[in-house]
């Protein structure tokens, strides 16, 4: 009787395993989650842009620091992407992206539409990857986006966007143009300052509330010496 029961338990173990390796019971490869992508402004002399992916218009009506209203799932391939004004003929910026499983991204305009004889400052796309996985506990995380602009004749520097004073708490140091800087902090009133890397010229200040859990995109824009709408500034949008 000790030998049937063994051979039986044997038996069920060698089933199990076999189920397990061939697929069974039910069970099934993990299914990776699509790419998500969503629309950013941030071209300070645009109006309202219109994104195409693949010659469909996929977002429009988006005004100077707008987004579009929510992550949209795209299968992960490569996508010719292009961007006008809305009631515009001619194309600002098109390129080709690549989006992968289980990653977001932000495809996101900077740059001039009037760019005059500074085709460095001209509008184009530029598509960061972030990741909107909630932050741990107390915790919020910001995505820096290099936007802003220096007057006509002047190069655009690198950016840091940090806390006034000689020792900050939080700080993201020699963000380029067009790119993210990533932070994360304590869900708290915070004041951030965007200065030149390497050295003390700030060129926006703004101070703002943080929720826990929060995930924000900072975009500091603007053309130095501009006037508002186009006056240099940082904003922060939540955007999970």
């Amino acid at each position: 009787m000790k030998m049937n029961f063994w051979w039986k338990a044997g038996l069920c173990v060698f089933l199990a395993a076999s189920l397990t390796a061939c697929g069974g019971g039910g069970g099934g490869g993990r299914t990776a989650s699509k790419p998500r992508i969503r629309f950013v402004n941030a071209s300070p002399d645009s109006t309202a842009l219109t994104y195409s992916i693949d010659g469909s218009v996929e977002a429009s009506a988006i005004p100077y620091l707008g987004l579009s209203d929510k992550f949209k799932d795209k299968d992960p391939d490569s996508y010719d992407l292009s961007v006008r004004e809305d009631a515009g003929s001619e194309d600002l910026d098109a390129v080709v992206g690549s989006f992968s499983n289980e990653k977001e991204y932000l495809i996101t305009t900077v740059g001039l539409e009037a760019y005059g004889a500074e085709p460095v400052k001209r509008a184009r796309i530029v598509s960061p990857e972030i990741d909107l996985t909630v932050p741990n506990g107390t915790k919020s995380r910001i995505y820096v986006l290099h936007g802003f602009l220096r007057a006509t004749g002047f190069d655009t520097p690198n950016i840091d966007l940090r806390n006034p004073g000689d020792n900050p708490q939080y700080k993201v140091e020699n963000i380029d143009f067009g790119s993210i800087g990533t932070l994360t902090i304590d869900a708290s009133t915070q004041t951030f300052v965007a200065r030149r890397t390497g050295t003390e010229s700030v060129y926006a200040t703004q101070t703002f509330t943080f929720d826990a859990g929060g995930i924000y995109l900072a975009i500091v824009g603007g053309i130095e010496g501009g006037s508002a709408p186009l006056d240099p500034k940082i904003t922060f949008i939540k955007i999970n």
